[in-house]
């Protein structure tokens, strides 16, 4: 798939998944035109995944837990 495929797949921007790529989480399948990189999607699963562990690391929560008021 495309970077503007995952990225409506994914729910984020195609700039995400160039921040995906640029980071590390992400890399284009090999082979692939330079000007046209295609992703797998497990691939982008994982990358998402991926940052929103680092997102997590970082901000010392988890939005996953429900908090009492």
């Amino acid at each position: 798939m495309t970077r503007q495929q995952a990225a409506a797949i994914k729910g984020v921007t195609a700039k995400t998944i160039d921040r995906w790529v640029r980071v590390g989480y992400l890399a284009p399948i090999p082979g692939s035109q330079p000007g046209l990189r295609l992703f797998k999607l497990d691939d982008v699963d994982d990358a998402e995944t991926r940052a929103y562990e680092a997102a997590l690391a970082t901000s010392g929560s988890d939005k996953r837990v429900t908090r009492a008021a």
